[in-house]
């Protein structure tokens, strides 16, 4: 039994049977493509090669199917052996985490200032001075709902309670972790799976699994370990509240959520309130607090300035400037972007937001905010060294193009692999099609020069092979384009080599229904493709290529092929089967050698892709060697050729580079990221060419926050202020 060593605490190994069948059978593939070159080059020919591959290829096929109905079973055999000290670590690292993420928000709304702004509310317990977490600790049953208007400070004041709770030992038995609820729907998925679900992908650490194949991160949540905070109900679809109300009342622990009052009253009049739920409500911020945030820490002159708008908002509160202004004070996330624009950003005067004719509406100081704080975000002066000079105008037209994508999917997450929606799909396909045809028609070219220079041949084939290699390698890409728009639902990946949990094996055999399909259905379209352009151009194109080569060079009609429609169709049927079990088989093989991740951090949107890539890569690398191998003895024997060996190596290596390039564009970082984010949108002009970049900028100026694996702008208003505006 082996061990690794995991920041303290040692995750436990013991040999996988899977993974040894594993190995015997790729050794055995390996071994019969060896046997079948030497017997074709030394032996009895292709003919007794392919007699001895064709015995060793049933037999392989015959125990992968027999592992493959076993495959559930070995769930009951362990691979990692899961004990309290390595649940301990994986729950010290949460913690860790989640109080990383808040402080992020801490600093940048700063919270944590010497004289932050003041929050208040009505509700249980009504003691806002002591804070929200001794108003938290008072509730019996640990569950809390925090209700308050658009910009009132609900998740603010969810990552001060984050951050005291985090800050009191005595209530570390429970880890609280910020949910962003705006993308569930609990028709399909109930509220544990949600939450398990969104621990794995944002903190990869609590994909381990015990003994009885449950993960960290669920076994968290069944032994009341992780404080639950659902930020935004509200942001869930209309249609989904009632039904999330239920799931909320069947998730029998503590947890807080947070919400528009609208929203939540609604929803529990349809099913009944929260069972043992308190409910606070955020109240607005009185002029006198607002006077005082906005004064501290600035300069006499400024703070006179202020002191004059205050006293103007008391003397008169029924003009219309200023009762449009004072209403705007009483939200505090516009005090917030108003210190950030006037406080903040030198020759900026506030005097200006009582100017009735530019402001002649609450709504129009709010617009004019969120627009000016954008300005002032990015605004030159502000930019630090080494920092990327965005001008606003370019800022505004990248950030509202993804703002508008975000709102077409009533979703606030923004995730690197969901860039290609935001084209339509007839749109995604042609996009792939022209990207992959191509690449596609330089494989077919690279084909034709390199069989041609084997065979030695030349004459009219040349022109006619080229142009058939060339549709080949055409219908390979605009292939690729439509089953990748099929595989919608691909996801991120990574590969985790060294520790295998006990459902690898089940689990990978399961994703041969799923791989196996999507293989068979691209080698077979491809290949019948291909082969029918073939078939259908050399039936029509003979007679005329034979009257032109008998007229100029008699010797050279008699190279013209014999083979039409029907042999073509057939060579494309039987090479797809093979092309698309192969890579298949590759896809379950590299799953088999996956398990929980020994990573003892967060993944961020970055990380993420990083490892996506890797796993890209990996599996590209595994696919083409694997069609490589098995299509050389396939396309070898399908033909009478000169020299079976050669032909057979040159086509394998052909279909091999055709799955390297269909696996690459069916990955989230090479079909979405790559084609999409790094080639397309940018060069439309939707998104900068380099689009990493300009979004971890973003994150840094602030105009969008880290949720897990995702990004989010700042505040759902500034979302919507983008839409309107682009």
């Amino acid at each position: 039994m082996g061990g690794d060593s995991m920041r303290g605490y040692t995750v436990l190994r013991q040999p996988s049977t899977a993974r040894r069948w594993t190995f015997l059978l790729l050794i055995g593939a390996i071994v019969a493509v060896l046997l079948w070159v030497v017997l074709a080059l030394f032996g009895g020919g292709t003919n007794t090669a392919s007699q001895v591959a064709g015995i060793v290829s049933v037999v392989y096929a015959a125990v992968a199917l027999v592992f493959q109905l076993l495959g559930s079973s070995t769930a009951t055999l362990p691979d990692l052996t899961v004990g309290d000290a390595q649940l301990d670590a994986a729950f010290r690292l949460l913690a860790l985490r989640s109080q990383e993420l808040s402080q992020q928000e801490e600093r940048h709304w700063r919270i944590g200032d010497p004289r932050p702004l003041r929050m208040s509310w009505r509700g249980r317990g009504h003691q806002p001075a002591a804070g929200i977490h001794a108003t938290y600790r008072g509730i019996p049953s640990g569950r809390l709902v925090i209700t308050g208007r658009a910009g009132a400070g609900k998740t603010v004041l969810a990552h001060r309670l984050i951050l005291e709770c985090l800050d009191h030992p005595d209530d570390t038995a429970r880890v609280p972790v910020l949910f962003s609820m705006s993308n569930w729907n609990p028709h399909l998925t109930g509220l544990t799976e949600m939450l398990a679900d969104r621990l794995i992908r944002d903190h990869t650490f609590l994909d381990g699994v015990d003994a009885a194949g449950t993960t960290f991160a669920r076994r968290l949540l069944l032994t009341g370990r992780i404080l639950p905070i659902l930020d935004g109900f509200d942001e869930i679809q209309p249609r989904h509240h009632i039904e999330a109300i239920r799931e909320i009342n069947r998730f029998a622990g503590p947890l807080v959520l947070t919400t528009r009052p609208p929203d939540y009253i609604a929803a529990v009049d349809a099913t009944g309130a929260m069972g043992n739920a308190a409910v606070i409500e955020l109240a607005d911020i009185a002029l006198d607090e607002a006077q005082r945030y906005l004064q501290a820490g600035n300069s006499t002159t400024r703070a006179v300035r202020w002191g004059s708008i205050f006293a103007y908002l008391r003397a008169v509160p029924g003009d219309p400037a200023s009762r449009n202004l004072a209403w705007a004070l009483r939200t505090p996330l516009l005090v917030m972007l108003v210190r950030t624009i006037y406080n903040d950003v030198p020759h900026q005067n506030p005097e200006d937001l009582l100017d009735i004719r530019r402001f002649p509406s609450f709504d129009a100081i709010e617009d004019h905010l969120f627009s000016a704080y954008l300005a002032a975000l990015y605004d030159p002066r502000r930019t630090l060294q080494k920092r990327p000079v965005w001008t606003d105008h370019q800022a505004r037209r990248w950030l509202g193009f993804l703002a508008g994508h975000l709102a077409r999917r009533n979703t606030y997450d923004l995730a690197w692999w969901q860039l290609d929606t935001t084209l339509g799909r007839p749109a995604r396909v042609l996009v792939t099609g022209i990207v992959t045809a191509p690449l596609g028609a330089a494989i077919g070219i690279l084909g034709y020069l390199t069989a041609d220079w084997l065979a030695g041949s030349s004459g009219s084939n040349q022109v006619s092979e080229g142009m058939l290699e060339t549709g080949t390698g055409l219908a390979a890409g605009l292939t690729v384009g439509v089953i990748n728009e099929l595989r919608a639902d691909r996801v991120p990946e990574r590969l985790r080599f060294g520790r295998s949990r006990p459902s690898a094996p089940s689990r990978a055999f399961r994703g041969f229904g799923a791989e196996g399909v999507t293989g068979l259905v691209t080698g077979v379209v491809f290949s019948l493709a291909s082969w029918l352009v073939y078939g259908v151009a050399y039936d029509f194109s003979r007679p005329f290529a034979g009257e032109f080569v008998g007229a100029l060079a008699p010797a050279l009609a008699d190279r013209l092929p014999d083979a039409g429609v029907a042999v073509h169709v057939t060579a494309g049927l039987v090479l797809g089967v093979v092309v698309g079990t192969t890579y298949a088989i590759a896809n379950v093989i590299v799953s088999l050698f996956s398990g929980p991740d020994n990573q003892d951090a967060a993944v961020s949107t970055w990380e993420l892709l990083a490892r996506d890539r890797s796993a890209t890569l990996f599996r590209v690398a595994m696919v083409g060697a694997m069609v490589v191998l098995v299509n050389a003895i396939a396309v070898g024997n399908l033909y009478v050729l000169e020299s079976p060996v050669r032909q057979g190596v040159l086509y394998g290596f052909l279909y091999g580079l055709v799955a390297l390039l269909t696996r690459l564009l069916f990955s989230s970082w090479g079909g979405r990221w790559l084609v999409f984010a790094r080639l397309w949108l940018p060069l439309t002009g939707r998104l900068p060419w380099r689009p990493k970049r300009f979004l971890d900028d973003a994150h840094r100026r602030g105009v969008l926050r880290e949720s897990g694996a995702v990004y989010q702008f700042r505040h759902a208003r500034l979302r919507d202020h983008l839409v309107s505006r682009h």
